[in-house]
């Protein structure tokens, strides 16, 4: 090929702008230069050379690709360097090689395939497609499966460009182990075992089943592989197609006979333009739903619950905010809704179609914090069994929480500061440059002005992280606001258990007077440990925690031990003795009970002054 060769860096970045703008990845094997050019014309992202293109393209099944007709490798080499690569311009060409060859050395075939200029490399013929004695005993003699993962290892290694071909779980877990860059899962040849139209339903839910969660499990090992499946007997049907793209990760379809040899509108140019197009139809719809979704969170501002002044001004705050770039901090007391206020700025700013991540700063051992931030590479320390994508990468483009942003020690924070600052990092143990574009949301319970004066945060960082800054009111400020709270959680509580609950005005009137010190957090509690204790569906003043007893005003005419559970009765004695000096008759008095009675309960409390 003329010009610069495509590096493998570049071929997965314009795969992942591909899928950021919602364009599905299609991969064409073909098996002579003019189809190698119509698919290209077609807007093919990935084009296989692979030995059933060339039988296909002589009338053979693509099933003869497996029979021993001649050197296979050879064979793909000789019609891809004098037909292909000479005809394809700016997308990568991938070999498909037969691991198994023994004429081959794997390093310096790989090296071959490089100087040849290719970009890539598939497992293709595979043992994956066959079955029964013949693989057993390339297995037993330590062949199989496993050479076809070494060859794509140490193609990654050299750089190339690295496509799999998996049809089991375990066989997809191998190769993500090595770090290949797309896991192409095969659902066998595309008109072998089609199942009758009564069956087929059953058939693709299996199959979807089966993608999930293989693509679930690759993804622990290696986060930003890319996804996509092959062949099947469903392929001609656009709607079991849309299926794989609306209910997996699949991103993508690569095809052969159903581009080359199914007559889809009369070329090859145009089965792929039509599969092209018809995925990105699907992904739209895809889109569409989720930005219904998006729609619904963005009107999540509304749940920033509230009538009084703190609040309203807060809600204007937000929505004047929201949609400016500013990395903001958000302070207040533990139990205020910090964490609210950020899912509302992200859910109502133009990056809401993109991720929000959240890390608790003060719950990720110190240990652990900087790979959790900014990700970590293979072998990167002792337990880095497979590369991990930070947060910092995952939330690109999007909103990145660091929650109790306090917590992190000086070392963390100059590194982090180094990140926001340059708007790119390297992954712990790597040297690969990844740009970012993430915007910054910090929340603590803490005074971090008096953090930075102390020593205890660095000033650079400080400025960095408070363009815009907002102190969450206490809801002691705004009681106002506790009746609109209590009728809200009430219903989210009651909807959970089952129950329909309401509390009595002297429970509310207690709620006005007491201070919250958790605010809003404590509130919602008390409603629900209110609701698993109370009887005949009202929450009344037995339902209250000690901590209440200053604000309960006691009715002299209510016996409220006998009203009361267990669990209150014994808190409510403890706080009656203690405001009076633990006189157990004007205790008795105060509660409505005999001294011999009040006795009784102290023994069975086990309750006693020390």
């Amino acid at each position: 090929m003329e010009g610069k060769i495509m590096t493998r860096e570049e071929i997965v970045s314009n795969l992942k702008n591909s899928i950021l703008k919602k364009e599905p990845i299609i991969g064409v094997s073909i098996g002579n230069g003019r189809s190698a050019k119509q698919a290209m014309n077609g807007g093919a992202d990935i084009i296989a050379t692979l030995n059933a293109g060339r039988f296909r393209m002589g009338g053979v099944a693509s099933t003869a690709s497996l029979l021993p007709f001649k050197n296979c490798n050879d064979l793909v080499y000789s019609f891809a360097t004098e037909e292909v690569l000479p005809r394809v311009k700016n997308i990568p060409v991938v070999f498909g090689a037969f691991a198994e060859d023994p004429n081959i050395q794997h390093s310096s075939f790989v090296d071959k395939l490089i100087n040849a200029g290719f970009h890539g490399i598939i497992n293709f013929p595979t043992i994956s497609l066959v079955d029964g004695v013949f693989r057993e005993a390339l297995e037993e003699e330590g062949n199989g499966f496993i050479h076809e993962v070494n060859l794509l290892r140490i193609a990654h290694e050299k750089g190339m460009f690295t496509v799999a071909f998996a049809v089991t779980l375990e066989e997809a877990i191998q190769m993500a182990k090595v770090d290949v860059d797309v896991l192409c899962l095969h659902f066998g040849w595309t008109y072998i075992k089609t199942p009758p139209e009564n069956e087929m339903k059953k058939y693709i839910d299996r199959l979807i089943h089966k993608a999930n969660v293989v693509f679930h499990e690759v993804k622990k090992i290696k986060q930003d592989i890319i996804p996509m499946i092959y062949g099947g007997a469903f392929v001609v049907n656009k709607q079991v197609i849309k299926r794989f793209y609306e209910e997996t990760d699949t991103v993508g379809y690569f095809g052969g006979s159903v581009f080359d040899t199914i007559p889809v509108e009369g070329s090859m140019k145009g089965a792929t333009e039509l599969f092209k197009n018809m995925n990105r139809v699907s992904l739209l719809e895809k889109e569409n739903a989720n930005l219904k979704k998006l729609l619904k969170k963005r009107q999540g501002i509304k749940s920033v619950l509230g009538k009084s002044k703190e609040i309203l001004n807060l809600v204007s705050w937000i929505e004047k905010v929201s949609n400016h770039d500013a990395n903001i901090l958000i302070e207040g007391e533990s139990g205020t809704g910090k964490d609210l206020v950020v899912g509302a700025i992200h859910y109502n700013s133009n990056r809401a179609v993109y991720p929000l991540k959240k890390i608790n700063c003060a719950s990720i051992p110190k240990t652990r914090i900087e790979s959790e931030l900014f990700g970590h590479e293979k072998g990167a320390f002792e337990g880095a069994d497979s590369r991990h994508i930070g947060r910092f990468e995952s939330a690109n483009h999007g909103t990145l929480f660091l929650d109790n942003i306090t917590e992190l020690n000086l070392d963390v924070q100059a590194k982090l500061l180094r990140v926001i600052q340059d708007g790119e990092l390297e992954r712990v143990g790597g040297s690969e440059t990844i740009k970012l574009d993430v915007r910054i949301v910090s929340t603590t319970s803490k005074n971090l002005k008096e953090e930075m004066l102390k020593g205890n945060f660095r000033e650079d960082l400080y400025y960095l992280i408070t363009v815009l800054n907002r102190k969450m009111p206490s809801l002691r400020n705004h009681k106002e606001d506790i009746p609109i709270y209590v009728q809200a959680f009430l219903k989210q509580i009651s909807e959970r258990h089952h129950v329909n609950i309401d509390i009595s005005d002297n429970v509310m009137n207690a709620f006005m007077a007491y201070d919250w010190p958790g605010n809003v957090r404590e509130l919602k509690n008390v409603l629900e440990r209110g609701v698993i204790l109370c009887e005949n569906n009202i929450i009344d003043l037995t339902c209250l925690p000690g901590s209440f007893n200053d604000f309960i005003k006691l009715d002299s005419e209510v016996n409220y031990i006998k009203n009361s559970s267990m669990l209150i009765e014994k808190e409510l004695i403890i706080s009656e003795l203690l405001k009076n000096n633990w006189n157990q008759t004007k205790v008795s008095k105060k509660l409505g009970i005999s001294r011999r009675t009040l006795y009784n309960k102290l023994k069975k409390y086990g309750i006693s002054k020390k």
